[in-house]
């Protein structure tokens, strides 16, 4: 997620800026207690691959900053005509273009490293290329409020200080590679920095961005409870794949059945979840009665219906009184609201796309059939022809759950950013006394 990788960065900035005497850290001379334990050369070694890391965490600042404001063509602007999101992105551009260090290779990135700094630096890069993932993953312009995206301009904008803050501190590294237009680029950052911090932020922003694929839980039914929650756990997923017509029935039946189970098993100490599951069960049952002239041989959902009725079939071997658990009754709600968003998804995408049909009969009969008896003709229609059902109707307005509050952001969401301000504009006390911090 963006709060965890952006989190890590903060926190390993925030640790370097507050480092000096670099040359000793990374084994150099300075001090007679703590003897010379590196070359120059091996130092001018180890400031290339910092440089390497840096270049990840600039590149992760420049897509920070266009998925917050993503201006197309810069080319002609002027620092008076660029405001500030637009200032720091070119900034950014030029710097990185720049610089001949290039990015880390994948070992460096995932090696441990012996000195410390060069550690935090390694952590910071490996966050700055996991966080990349991120603005592909719902983290982009367009899908954030304007909240939202002054928050992450904030972070790159303070993130970008860091780096300024560090190229100088750095500079007597043997071979140092400094920052193209070093000063303005700290300028454009503390700008837009506080550009972006005119508005209160949005925290909720943490909790957007890549986060791994779910996978089925194979292996034997747990006990109790946990087994039914095991297999509607494994409905949900298998229902990323969309189901044939007959096999979406049979998983709209398992799910009338199980939730009208349910709601018995729970009748006597928690009556909110049983009227609710049981309303649950009469939406499903609608769904059935309204799909059963569905028709569409696409799709596969045969290992859907067999975990619905695996559920089902777990459950009702259950002695009531087993059910008595709170924690697993609220995960069971929380996976029946899911399964309810899924099921509505696909009954949509199936009669958007033409996958599902309806099947019409016509007032004749199939004169050509063999035997006594001749069938009535039949005839398969889309859903949203002039001839539908209340199908989608009722995912409309009984399915689809109550819009769900939006998330809280992380509790130390606000910290880890203080923690990197703070160690921007830190000054160390000088022999006169106490410095002003600016």
């Amino acid at each position: 997620m963006y709060g965890e990788n952006g989190g890590l960065l903060r926190t390993e900035l925030a640790t370097l800026l507050r480092q000096h005497r670099i040359q000793q850290r990374l084994g150099g001379p300075g001090t007679h207690t703590v003897p010379e334990s590196t070359t120059a050369e091996e130092r001018k070694a180890l400031g290339e691959q910092i440089g390497r890391y840096r270049h990840a965490v600039l590149i992760w600042c420049l897509q920070a900053v266009r998925a917050a404001n993503p201006r197309i063509n810069l080319e002609g602007t002027t620092g008076r005509s660029r405001r500030p999101a637009e200032e720091l992105r070119y900034r950014l551009t030029a710097a990185i273009e720049a610089s001949a260090a290039g990015l880390p290779p994948l070992e460096e990135l995932t090696t441990g490293q012996d000195f410390r700094t060069i550690e935090s630096w390694r952590q910071a890069a490996r966050a700055a290329a996991l966080g990349e993932h991120d603005f592909d993953a719902g983290l982009g312009y367009g899908r954030l409020s304007n909240a939202e995206c002054m928050t992450v301009l904030k972070d790159a904008a303070e993130i970008t200080r860091g780096l300024v803050a560090l190229d100088r501190r750095y500079a007597r590294i043997t071979g140092w590679e400094r920052l193209k237009d070093q000063g303005r680029l700290g300028r454009a950052a503390e700008g837009c920095a506080v550009f972006a911090g005119d508005d209160d932020p949005d925290y909720t922003v943490d909790r957007l961005g890549w986060r791994p694929s779910p996978t089925t839980m194979d292996g034997p039914a747990m006990p109790g409870l946990l087994g039914v929650l095991q297999s509607q756990h494994n409905l949900l997923i298998l229902l990323t794949k969309l189901p044939t017509a007959r096999n979406l029935r049979l998983v709209l039946d398992s799910q009338r059945v199980l939730s009208h189970e349910a709601s018995l098993g729970v009748r006597n100490f928690a009556p909110e979840l049983a009227d609710k599951w049981q309303a649950r069960s009469g939406t499903y049952t609608a769904l059935v009665r309204e799909s059963r002239d569905l028709g569409g041989h696409l799709g596969t959902g045969g290992l859907a219906a067999s975990e619905g009725a695996n559920a089902l079939g777990r459950l009702q071997r259950l002695p009531r009184a087993a059910v008595d658990v709170t924690k697993p009754l609220r995960h069971l709600d929380r996976l029946f609201a899911r399964v309810d968003d899924r099921v509505g998804d696909i009954i949509e995408h199936g009669a958007n796309e033409r996958l599902y049909f309806l099947r019409l009969r016509l007032p004749r009969v199939v004169d050509q059939s063999e035997g006594l008896i001749k069938p009535v003709r039949e005839r398969y229609v889309p859903i949203a022809s002039a001839v539908q059902t209340d199908l989608l109707a009722i995912v409309h307005t009984q399915l689809r759950p109550p819009p769900t509050p939006r998330p809280a952001p992380p509790v130390d969401a606000a910290q880890s950013r203080s923690d990197l301000h703070e160690a921007v504009v830190h000054r160390p006390e000088g022999r006169g006394g106490p410095s002003i911090s600016i």
